[in-house]
């Protein structure tokens, strides 16, 4: 039996795991060949050992881990392991010193300093990912091999038995049996805007950098004082700005008052950043948790789901109310423990969960108007806060996002509830997966407004990050735009240009140019070789809805059975081609987050189903 696995990140490897250990419980293959196929080795393109130390992870290492545990709700073996703060504290130093890793020293001095509600550099992560293959070399019995190909893979095809495919990659034609595919964010065909910008900088020699892994930033032409307009506000922009501040010399102490301040090194260039919203993303929370507490969900409940589903679904709006309410109900615990003592929170928190509107529950507390929770607000925070460009306002409105982060996700009121949007996850995946609302709403409310809502929300950087980037502000390193971030060439300077919307007079030139974002998940646009063959070769297909006026909409998510993952065509669910991961997000909903500890993590889950399907299928 041959498997081939496609992409070495957390995902590929858990599925090596997943595999090697269902062998092991039930001898069913006389001869197991597994061989992990990536270019980059373990770890993928992302958690590569040896990337700039400056890049950190935006969760805290003790909810990270590869192994299952007692949670898992799966067929397969549970076989517990360290997670990655244990490993950090017991194996990571004799593991680093022992073997040849890059930046050795700035690991070893990260480890010792590490807490568990600290962040660790994605490189630490990658050495993590490293040991973690060793020790699948060291579950292997004699009939299962485990092997690693340093190569892309190019194409899948059929072989010339039934059942039988062919994995072409750079040098090599592998046979598989089974093909599980585990790709990342891929870059896509540009855009007709893009197309201009990147024409307009070969023409006058100037440089224009593709949405792409942050990692791999080219910034080695960006000299000190040079001035760069970044696009976006989200996390590959605090990448970015790590990378040309303290990964340039530049260092942050603490002023007597607690706040960050920032000293240049001179290497540093001149950032001008904007987006949309004008803001970047929330900090994540200070956390407070134990590896295995969540929030629980108070108006989904496993009764909502039962009647929901004997209804027929749910209309988008009232979807989108009930998430807030969601938010909410954490959001008003806290904030009557930490305010109004005189009420009776258990009291309010009932009659707030059992009203037909619980915004009347709220409007007739004694809680002041100031205080409701204002999604408007949240959501659009420049027009509450003055002219967001004067680096003292934005200077600000940072200090506030970073001391609500850092009151805790058990005691602040306000990331105490943002902190539900990432702990009710599963929840929220079955709303997706049980396809409780219209194509329409799934289209504009989920798609649209739900996911923009969680992404600014609820997957921001590290709270230190904020504090980070107020000092920077305040330094003028960096400068944030207004709302409505517009650009464009200039031919006259031969520079791009950059401007708000609100404010058109305030203009900035710069011959560098950073789209700060990944590539979004459109398979049709994908540039990935092996992306473009399987819908070419019709082994995949885009995954489509038809919309209540007969359009079919594409989700930009490739067709995979959400249970078993696999590549659905034509109606059809192919036995041996599985994709799972971040090429499904569309159909399936937020497929990027790195396995956790202790909360029957769905990477453990979907990963278990594909090997159940590749082992009953012989039964």
């Amino acid at each position: 039996m041959d498997i081939v696995l496609i992409g070495a990140g957390p995902r590929g490897l858990v599925a090596a795991e997943r595999i090697i250990e269902r062998q092991k419980k039930t001898d069913q293959f006389g001869q197991l060949t597994i061989t992990l196929v990536d270019p980059f080795g373990v770890g993928g393109r992302v958690w590569q050992p040896n990337q700039s130390h400056d890049l950190i992870m935006n969760t805290n290492p003790d909810q990270i881990t590869m192994f299952t545990d007692q949670t898992s709700e799966i067929n397969g073996p549970i076989v517990p392991g360290l997670n990655l703060y244990d490993w950090i504290k017991t194996k990571a130093a004799q593991y680093i010193q022992e073997n040849n890793i890059a930046q050795k020293k700035e690991l070893l001095n990260e480890i010792t300093d590490l807490k568990s509600n600290g962040y660790a550099s994605r490189g630490l992560f990658g050495v993590y990912l490293n040991w973690f293959y060793e020790y699948l070399q060291t579950r292997l019995i004699a009939e299962i091999t485990l092997s690693m190909v340093y190569e892309e893979a190019i194409k899948v095809q059929s072989g010339v038995n039934e059942n039988e495919y062919l994995v072409q990659t750079s040098n090599h034609e592998l046979h598989a049996d089974y093909v599980v595919m585990a790709l990342g964010h891929c870059e896509n065909k540009p855009t007709p805007e893009q197309v201009k910008l990147r024409q307009f900088a070969n023409q006058v020699g100037i440089n224009y950098i593709y949405p792409t892994q942050p990692q791999e930033y080219d910034f080695e032409n960006l000299a000190a004082g040079q001035t760069m307009i970044a696009r976006g506000l989200g996390l590959s922009f605090f990448d970015a700005v790590a990378m040309l501040t303290t990964g340039r010399g530049g260092k942050f102490t603490r002023a007597s008052a607690g706040q960050l301040v920032y000293h240049a090194s001179g290497r540093e260039p001149k950032i001008v950043a904007g987006s949309r919203l004008g803001v970047p993303l929330r900090a994540k929370g200070r956390n407070e948790k134990k590896n295995d507490e969540r929030a629980t969900a108070h108006f989904f409940t496993p009764k909502w789901f039962h009647d929901v589903q004997l209804k027929g679904g749910i209309a988008g709006e009232d979807f989108l109310t009930m998430a807030h309410h969601e938010v909410e109900y954490v959001y008003y615990e806290k904030l009557i423990q930490q305010k109004y003592s005189q009420m009776n929170v258990e009291k309010f928190l009932t009659q707030f969960a059992l009203a037909t509107d619980p915004t009347q529950v709220v409007l007739q507390s004694e809680i002041d108007s100031d205080d409701y929770f204002n999604w408007e607000k949240l959501m659009n925070p420049t027009k509450f806060i003055g002219d967001s460009s004067d680096p003292e306002v934005m200077a600000d409105y940072l200090q506030r996002d970073a001391d609500a982060a850092n009151e805790g996700t058990k005691t602040g009121p306000l990331t105490s509830a943002l902190e539900v949007f990432r702990d009710i996850r599963d929840v929220l995946r079955q709303i997706v997966n049980y396809q409780l609302l219209s194509p329409d709403d799934y289209r504009k409310d989920f798609l649209g407004q739900f996911n923009y809502e969680n992404s600014h929300l609820a997957v921001g950087p590290p709270e230190i990050r904020i504090e980070e980037l107020r000092a920077l502000v305040l330094a003028g390193i960096v400068k944030i735009l207004g709302p409505e971030m517009m650009v464009d060439t200039d031919e006259h300077v031969a520079k791009f240009v950059t401007w708000s919307k609100l404010k058109p007079e305030q203009r900035y030139t710069a011959d560098y140019l950073l789209e700060a974002r990944l590539p979004s998940i459109k398979v049709e646009q994908s540039q990935n070789q092996l992306m473009q063959h399987l819908l070419a070769d019709k082994l995949a297909q885009p995954h489509e809805l038809v919309l209540a006026d007969g359009t079919e909409f594409k989700t930009g998510a490739l067709n995979v059975d959400t249970v078993t993952q696999q590549l659905i065509v034509d109606g059809e669910a192919n036995q041996h081609l599985y994709v799972w991961g971040i090429p499904t997000e569309g159909k399936q909903w937020f497929t990027t987050a790195s396995p956790r500890p202790y909360i029957n993590d769905v990477t453990f889950r979907s990963g278990d189903a594909i090997v159940d399907q590749i082992f009953k299928s012989l039964i």
